[in-house]
């Protein structure tokens, strides 16, 4: 797998230690803290978030579908995101929506600086604040105020210390709540350790359990090499029960419907109940496809 990511990036954090827990090998490609992203957009088109995980021709965005692809390599469905009871899918539908935006909307600007300080030079530091700016700017989800965002990610932090009863949430082995909760505390443990850990030992004991899973084999490629890989790949086989919908052939856009809403473009080449699959022809890296989530995304068809 190659993993298109951001060192300082939470959400590439889930992934990392993911990648680490099942022993899948994978390839690093550096991402620029802020657009243009010279490895992905020529694949993924307008889409801009991090992380991305290529593998071959696919591409695969927003980490509910990466994870999910970690899932179905590793034969683990614990770590899918999918398929899962109601309970833990509510449990992983608030930590993508009201835990994330209390997580990152109750830190303040000076602890932000304090964590990318220790991992990127000053100078691109102004330049990623006025990205996040503007991306919370144009969120359609409303806001909570830092007061409320403070008291929002308290009670998560609460909630998973009372929840902790065993050695991970859902027992002695390490599942998707857990991959999926672990970022926002690894995050926020940058800049404030002692508000996220006092008077929470087995929250303190989980995080370092976690941390301790590690990154596993990763290999550093270029921009480059991560393109040349993907030009000298076919895309893998849609399945004859993706190819049922109205609109397969239809030129549509795919984007997210909360936060960074710019929308990949191509033709619908696939779609299941939780993916749809575009087919995009580059010039730098031939036909590709790109897989993005049905969740808290939407489709428009164009033509």
């Amino acid at each position: 797998m190659i993993f298109h990511h951001k060192d300082v990036s939470p959400y590439s954090e889930k992934i990392r230690l993911m990648l680490g827990y099942t022993g899948i090998s994978w390839s690093s490609v550096q991402a620029p803290l802020t657009p243009p992203r010279p490895s992905i957009d020529p694949l993924a088109g307008g889409y801009r978030r991090i992380p991305v995980a290529q593998k071959g021709a696919d591409v695969f965005c927003d980490t509910i579908l990466i994870a999910e692809e970690i899932a179905r390599l590793s034969e683990n469905p614990q770590l899918s995101p999918f398929g899962q009871s109601e309970d833990l899918s509510a449990f992983l539908q608030e930590l993508e929506t009201d835990v994330f935006f209390a997580c990152v909307a109750s830190i303040p600007v000076f602890g932000v600086i304090k964590a990318l300080l220790q991992q990127v030079p000053l100078r691109v530091i102004p330049g990623y604040l006025q990205d996040k700016k503007k991306l919370m700017t144009d969120t359609h989800l409303l806001q909570p105020s830092r007061e409320n965002a403070k008291a929002t990610w308290q009670r998560f932090l609460d909630q998973l210390e009372n929840q902790l009863t065993s050695d991970f949430l859902h027992g002695y082995t390490p599942g998707i709540a857990d991959f999926s909760a672990v970022h926002m505390v690894w995050f926020r443990e940058k800049m404030d350790r002692r508000q996220v850990f006092k008077g929470r030992r087995l929250l303190r004991n989980w995080f370092h359990r976690m941390a301790a899973i590690g990154h596993g084999h990763r290999t550093g490629i270029t921009t480059e090499d991560a393109l040349q890989i993907a030009a000298h790949a076919d895309p893998r086989k849609i399945s004859e029960e993706m190819k049922r919908s109205a609109l397969i052939g239809a030129t549509v856009a795919v984007g997210p419907t909360d936060y960074a809403t710019q929308a990949t473009h191509g033709e619908l080449v696939g779609e299941d109940e939780n993916r749809w699959v575009l087919a995009r022809d580059t010039q730098v890296a031939g036909r590709v496809h790109v897989h993005l989530p049905k969740r808290r995304f939407a489709l428009t068809r164009l033509a």
